[in-house]
């Protein structure tokens, strides 16, 4: 083994910050809220700060703790190895599917002649190198392609508002027809996604090197991520209404598409696909390195002897696991988050809290009374 690796409080709040943006920014997200999108993710982006807070909390009981070592502490060798297990094959079928949402994109708008498999090989190789290299060098490359991920979102907004193409009356009626459609559009498709799939970071957040310091990074990289998705969807709203946005498999990128600037600034929507797809190395790279760090805890070998194995099965994956870009996207809407989601992003935490809180309290306990005792 090597030596434990760490990473630093801001890398860890730029990881997660591109992490919930990822694609999130450029697929519709809450479309049940219609107008009113924007109230929706605010709401779930409230919710993603108390699940951090939660997970904060609950690793910080048995300190140098992740995920998998929590889940055998908790259940037992056994139980705790296949629930494990379980969470492996669960982080490598979201890499899987959120390789096919980067392999579409790609392949839809600028690589139409090339096949997906070619975009997946790649990028897939780019994400074994960095990890091969550590989750460090991960969050190091974040670091600096973050100003641009960032800027390049805003600048859309601005190009398209300066462009004349924005309609401040698509954010009309509001709340038409009541709450009901923004708790539809929160439960569960933004719980689940992009607010639950901090879930990964269970696996990460026992490397950064101050973890009492990493809550209020951590939440304020929610908060931040909460405000660049609503200003996302704003954008997408008031540019194509809410109705064409629904249609759109991508509506950010049909959005920048609307983009025609002095007969100069044209064709912007480049800068949106860098954006989805350093977020989507990122993404991709968090979940990978959950699966391998999984299987290190299961075998008691080092991650990296996983990574070309396990990021050729992402690969093939991704490519096999529907037929067509349609089905991955009814899968994903009317499956994935109730039946995959749901158990393992709340589910299984919230029992492990639980367990956690026990097995703790009767140490501690034990511990009190001994210095009594003692004393």
């Amino acid at each position: 083994m090597r030596n434990k690796e760490t990473i630093s409080l801001w890398q860890l709040f730029i990881l997660m910050l591109i992490f919930e943006m990822g694609s999130a920014t450029v697929v519709g997200i809450g479309g049940e809220a219609k107008q009113n999108v924007w109230i929706a993710i605010s709401l779930a982006g409230l919710i993603g700060v108390g699940y951090i807070y939660v997970l904060h909390f609950m690793l910080g009981r048995k300190k140098g703790y992740n995920l998998f070592a929590l889940l055998e502490f908790c259940l037992g060798k056994w139980l705790g190895g296949a629930i494990s297990f379980l969470y492996i094959m669960y982080f490598i079928y979201i890499s899987s599917r959120v390789m096919r949402d980067f392999g579409e994109l790609i392949v839809s708008t600028i690589f139409i002649y090339t096949p997906i498999e070619i975009i997946s090989i790649t990028i897939l190789l780019t994400i074994i190198y960095m990890l091969n290299s550590g989750i460090e060098v991960m969050a190091r490359t974040s670091e600096i392609f973050f100003p641009y991920v960032f800027s390049f979102t805003f600048l859309v907004g601005m190009f398209i508002l300066m462009s004349g193409e924005i309609q401040f009356e698509n954010l009309r009626p509001f709340l038409d027809e009541g709450i009901k459609p923004i708790f539809q559009a929160v439960f569960p498709s933004l719980l689940t996604f992009p607010y639950g799939e901090l879930i990964a970071f269970a696996v990460v957040l026992p490397l950064v090197t101050k973890y009492k310091k990493a809550k209020g990074f951590a939440i304020a990289s929610i908060i931040l991520s909460t405000l660049v998705l609503v200003y996302s969807s704003v954008i997408q709203v008031m540019t194509l209404g809410h109705e064409m946005k629904e249609r759109a498999n991508f509506p950010l990128l049909s959005a920048a598409r609307e983009i025609s600037l002095l007969d100069f600034i044209e064709r912007v929507d480049i800068a949106v696909v860098f954006v989805v797809m350093f977020g989507i190395i990122v993404k991709i790279g968090v979940f990978f390195f959950g699966a391998v760090k999984g299987l290190e805890h299961l075998s008691k070998r080092e991650y990296r002897t996983y990574l070309f194995p396990i990021g050729s099965i992402i690969c093939l994956s991704s490519i096999i696991i529907t037929d067509n870009f349609a089905e991955h996207i009814e899968e994903g809407l009317q499956i994935v988050p109730y039946y995959v989601h749901l158990p393992f992003q709340f589910a299984l935490p919230l029992l492990l809290l639980v367990i956690v809180l026990i097995r703790t309290r009767k140490k501690r306990g034990r511990k009190r009374s001994e210095m009594e005792w003692e004393s």
